[in-house]
């Protein structure tokens, strides 16, 4: 007869065969990856620590859109317009 357990664990055994699959293609392209990048620098395509472009901005500024302050009424602390919880103790900042 037909197990229902012996078919559970066969269709999580498959499953668990089919993550494994696609996590170790994933290591093996950020593993080749890796070496392209290390002998691109060893023979000087780019510098060892080039900053990128995404993650090398200015911080913006949270008054430039001339958006008001909030101070939390339980601990005092400033959080940008918008905020509905304080981001110090996350006690609620009231209607905005």
């Amino acid at each position: 007869m037909f197990d229902v357990g012996t078919a559970y664990l066969a269709a999580a055994g498959a499953l668990l065969l089919v993550a494994l699959g696609v996590g170790a293609r994933a290591l093996v392209r950020i593993f080749r990856e890796a070496r392209e990048r290390s002998r691109k620098r060893r023979e000087g395509e780019f510098e060892r620590y080039t900053k990128d472009p995404v993650y090398d901005r200015d911080p913006a500024d949270p008054e430039a859109d001339g958006a008001a302050r909030s101070t939390c009424p339980q601990c005092g602390a400033e959080n940008a317009a918008g905020f509905c919880y304080c981001r110090e103790c996350a006690a609620p900042l009231g209607p905005n």
